[in-house]
């Protein structure tokens, strides 16, 4: 009889009970034990697990050929089509000769996870501790190995919740699993289920970046565009009115009252300007900036690397034509990030500081004005400064170098007055400060270095609390997350990697932080956070928003577990991923006995609950709750 692959599911589901004598028939290799008789109880076919009646396979797991490989590795079986797959009151029990026709398939052999804790079984081989199988959810992007042990006379090896029933070993050494000491601050007291749509503005579609192509769907509101979209910023004020860049990165506009969108051909276009490709583009608009009464906005140049390294690279910005003599657009900055820009022999430079490049353009809140806060990268110092620009209708004010400041970030308080800096001061310091709008008289709210932590991109909420970005150590040494002003870890870390990008939503609610490529939202009250890229391929933005699939920060109120509370893995091996999905990157490895320590939870993705833990060695991460029904984790 051959195995189908909702006998292998059946069979990997869960970890075999201590034998009894009603128990499944024994693997025994043993050619002397072999020509033994059976007893009795083999006869009988294994007892159904309650449970797996109770809460049957997802299909997803029965008919799935990734799942079939990663629990087992290669098999010869031919899977049934998902028609043919039997529901879990009619899979088959597998007898003694199928398991062991089963079992025989090689598999490769793992390499040993740092994490795996030596147990000694007696003489005879042991089972080579490897990546989680049984309990790794189908659908990874990668299959993990499957298990690898080398059967032999005499030993009994297969690896326990894969299908067969292992025999008492004649020797067991005590080993003690240690208990998990959790880091101070990461047990936060359970949160309500929130909804990102509750909190969800359409205002914020200005700090995505999308990637939607022609002819695919961009839809807000009332507007529908089908020429492909990579930045789109509306009107604070008209709901009629918005900027955007095409597929090409070629900037499109619809100003107050006009009848239609039109393509800009101010300089430094030109009527019938094009390109190619966005990667061939010298004119390349990175970000677009409404000022706040919605009359003018600015757009960022910055050519792809293979681009024309033109005198035009900076900021510019648009105003409505007053007559046919003035032009519409003026630079507010020309950047000259190395010697091969031409827009550097447009400068008047004064030393010490000899380049730089916009980083971001920052409208003040006060309507109707013309102030602009600059960040800048200076790559000669290896940091960021700041600087106040006007955008003013002088054809010779970006020929002037910008009167650079040294903070790494800053950002306006919502009333226009005073603007709240953060990353290195001056002097180096790591701070969460605040200055006037002439970016002098500098009021220190945390002395971050104090605490040896690195915040960044730190604003003031519209209730006072001050947010910011951070993590322990030094700029750069990895992701950061979401710190109130007192220095306190309030979310997960977001990605894998530190930020490419930051934008806060224009009323504080959440920020949205780009890592390799990936967007993340943070949420500023509770933390949560989700990934917002696969939404933003072809976003429809209406009254449900991006659904709720928050990840929650802390233990949702009434869930099973509570924070800090202590479990025990019940599988022979887990994966620890670093967000809550198939998808993610393994960060570490759980085996069966070892302590994890609750953080967060749960959340549903792939249709698995994940849990947030803390392991004995540190490793923070999450882990599906339950695999095919049944539970990955226990009380002790």
């Amino acid at each position: 009889m051959e195995p189908t692959d909702a006998d292998t599911a059946e069979l990997g589901a869960t970890p075999s009970p201590t034998a009894t004598a009603t128990s499944p028939p024994q693997l025994i290799r043993d050619q002397s034990l072999a020509r033994t008789p059976p007893p009795t109880a083999i006869q009988t076919p294994p007892p159904r697990l309650p449970q797996r009646e109770e809460e049957p396979v997802p299909t997803a797991t029965l008919d799935s050929d990734v799942f079939i490989q990663r629990e087992f590795g290669p098999t010869p079986v031919d899977l049934p089509t998902p028609e043919d797959v039997p529901t879990p009151e009619d899979v088959p029990t597998l007898d003694a000769g199928e398991i062991a026709q089963l079992l025989a398939t090689p598999l490769p052999q793992p390499t040993q996870p740092t994490s795996a804790t030596a147990v000694s079984t007696g003489p005879g081989p042991q089972v080579a501790p490897g990546p989680e199988i049984a309990s790794t959810p189908a659908g990874a992007s990668t299959p993990d190995p499957g298990f690898a042990f080398e059967p032999g006379a005499g030993d009994a090896n297969t690896p326990e919740g894969v299908g067969a029933r292992v025999l008492p070993p004649t020797a067991t050494a005590a080993v003690i699993q240690p208990t998990v000491a959790v880091q101070p601050g990461l047990i936060q007291p359970t949160i309500a289920l929130v909804s990102l749509a509750s909190t969800f503005s359409t205002s914020s579609a200005s700090v995505y970046q999308y990637s939607v192509g022609p002819g695919q769907a961009f839809e807000f509101e009332n507007i529908r565009l089908g020429d492909g979209v990579r930045l789109f910023l509306p009107n604070p004020v008209d709901g009629n009115s918005w900027i955007r860049t095409d597929h090409y990165g070629i900037l499109r506009y619809r100003p107050i009252g006009a009848p239609q969108e039109g393509v800009m051909s101010h300089s430094p276009y030109f009527a019938g300007f094009g390109a190619p490709s966005i990667d061939q583009n010298k004119n390349r608009v990175v970000e677009l900036d409404w000022s706040a009464d919605g009359t003018q906005f600015s757009f960022r140049i910055d050519p792809p690397p293979n681009a024309e390294k033109h005198g035009d690279v900076g900021v510019w910005f648009w105003q409505p034509l007053i007559d046919p003599v003035h032009h519409s657009n003026y630079m507010i900055v020309r950047d000259c990030p190395a010697e091969n820009y031409g827009s550097c022999s447009l400068v008047g430079r004064v030393g010490p500081i000899w380049h730089w490049k916009t980083r971001a353009v920052d409208w003040s809140p006060v309507r109707g004005s013309n102030t602009v806060l600059l960040t800048f990268e200076l790559p000669d110092e290896g940091r960021n400064a700041l600087a106040i620009a006007q955008a003013v209708r002088d054809r010779d004010y970006a020929q002037r170098q910008p009167n650079f400041v040294r903070y790494d970030y800053g950002h306006w308080n919502l009333n226009g007055q005073g603007i709240i800096v953060s990353g290195r001061r001056p002097d180096g310091r790591v701070i969460i400060g605040e200055v006037n709008n002439d970016l002098t008289g500098e009021r220190v709210i945390l002395d971050a270095s104090a605490l040896g932590l690195w915040l960044r991109d730190a604003a003031r909420r519209p209730n006072g609390q001050i947010i910011a970005l951070g993590r322990p150590g030094a700029p750069g040494s990895g992701p950061v997350a979401l710190y109130d002003g007192a220095g306190r870890q309030i979310s997960g870390f977001i990605g894998d990697a530190p930020p490419e990008d930051v934008r806060w939503f224009p009323n504080r609610s959440s920020v949205v932080v780009s890592v390799r490529g990936r967007q993340y939202t943070v949420q500023a009250v509770g933390g949560s956070i989700i990934e917002a890229s696969e939404r933003l391929r072809a976003p429809q933005f209406s009254a449900s928003e991006f659904g709720s699939s928050t990840i929650p920060s802390s233990v949702i109120q009434g869930s099973e577990y509570y924070p800090g509370q202590q479990l025990r893995t019940v599988l022979p091996f887990l994966n620890i991923r670093d967000n809550p999905s198939t998808a993610a990157t393994r960060v570490g490895q759980l085996v069966q006995g070892d302590y994890v320590a609750i953080l967060a939870g749960p959340h549903q993705s792939d249709g698995y609950p994940w849990w947030k833990v803390q392991t004995a060695d540190f490793t923070i991460g999450w882990i599906a709750g339950l695999i095919n029904g049944a539970p990955s984790i226990r009380s002790p």
